[in-house]
């Protein structure tokens, strides 16, 4: 077969070029090294993948952050990220089946490089037929530079690969013979020489592949894990942890927010009551209005207190308090008591015919309690 030296995805493009070597290669065995893979990287080369003897995969890895570090290697986290953003639709899900199908075959052996930052991609293909054994002993062909077995990085990024061949083609020779333009009895030469190059290159990087490989920690399980975990697998959930990771993502942005703090409060609130206000604070500061319903006795006038005093003490806004008149001398003194300036109004006075709201026009928070009360007319 005719293997391009260079792999640039722009004139010969690096999924093409591993296909057409998969397509004489059934049976036989490969290895790859790449720093990320992704579902879509499976795809383009499935069908060759599913008619090989024996194929290693080694997945690199590099720094991350702390909360990610001893977890599982950024090609597992890139993965998986993938599955989490990817539309659940018929062909994601049986993409998603058939890796698993294929990662679960003894022929298929997947390992992480965790001695240090691997970042090397390299394709090597071997003439053995394993008969379901790793061992290689002919290597034929490598393909070595910055491609990852990813659908990027075997098809639209600009990268650059070199190809090396233990032995040349017919074509290659009367190509090289032309170009030469030498006798023939010294063109013989030439190519053993090629071809002792490219066997020499092929060796060595079959010796690096292997050192790497001993090295490295068996992640095949794991990954196969990974995969059935996310929304495209076969793993059952019971219903306790769909509710709590129903909460948990209805919740997150609120386990992550930075705790608000002012410059002085008299007002000490119980620790739900704390989370309450940093809820409240977030809803007001996006919609500019917030209901707070907790329970009789989880202290709802407290929480408003609080955010009075956020207001229309330490911003100096005006305020005005809605209640009903049986409130009225609770809110007075409550105010009072952390000199929060503000106008309180009853609910009945709202209710009459003559009532004027200009005065109020200028208000710049309005709390209004026992708001059940305007349900209705």
């Amino acid at each position: 077969m005719k293997i391009p030296y260079v792999i640039d995805n722009q004139q010969h493009r690096l999924a093409d070029v591993l296909n057409s070597i998969l397509a004489e290669h059934t049976g036989k065995s490969l290895d790859i090294a790449t720093a990320y893979f992704n579902l879509q990287g499976f795809r383009l080369l499935r069908e060759g993948l599913e008619q090989l003897g024996s194929f290693r995969l080694l997945l690199g890895d590099e720094p991350g952050d702390g909360a990610s570090l001893g977890i599982k290697p950024a090609a597992a986290q890139q993965l998986v990220s993938e599955l989490n953003t990817a539309p659940y639709d018929e062909e994601m899900l049986r993409l998603a089946e058939s890796l698993i199908a294929y990662l679960r075959r003894e022929l298929v052996e997947v390992r992480t490089y965790q001695q240090g930052f691997l970042h090397a991609k390299c394709y090597l293909f071997y003439g053995d037929l394993p008969m379901g054994t790793a061992d290689r002993f002919q290597p034929k062909a490598a393909i070595v530079g910055s491609s990852n077995l990813t659908g990027a990085g075997l098809t639209t990024n600009k990268e650059l690969n070199l190809s090396h061949k233990a032995v040349l083609t017919e074509e290659e020779v009367l190509q090289a013979e032309r170009a030469a333009a030498v006798n023939r009895e010294d063109f013989t030469l030439r190519e053993k020489l090629m071809s002792s190059v490219g066997f020499q290159a092929i060796s060595e990087l079959d010796r690096w592949f292997r050192q790497q490989w001993e090295t490295s920690q068996d992640f095949k399980q794991e990954l196969i894990e990974l995969l059935d975990a996310s929304k495209f697998g076969q793993k059952e959930y019971t219903p306790y942890q769909v509710y709590m990771k129903a909460l948990f993502e209805y919740f997150k942005d609120d386990l992550d927010a930075e705790p608000i703090t002012t410059t002085r409060s008299i007002i000490d609130l119980a620790e739900f009551q704390e989370d309450a206000i940093k809820k409240a604070r977030k809803i007001l500061a996006r919609y500019d209005g917030v209901l707070i319903g907790d329970s009789v006795g989880l202290g709802k006038t407290w929480i408003g207190k609080k955010l009075m005093e956020d207001y229309a003490y330490h911003l100096r806004q005006k305020a005005l308090v809605v209640c009903p008149a049986s409130l009225r001398k609770m809110w007075t003194d409550e105010l009072a008591s952390a000199t929060i300036a503000a106008t309180i109004l009853s609910q009945e006075e709202l209710g009459q015919v003559d009532f004027d709201p200009t005065p109020y026009g200028d208000t710049d928070i309005i709390l209004v309690d026992e708001s059940h009360n305007f349900r209705n007319r």
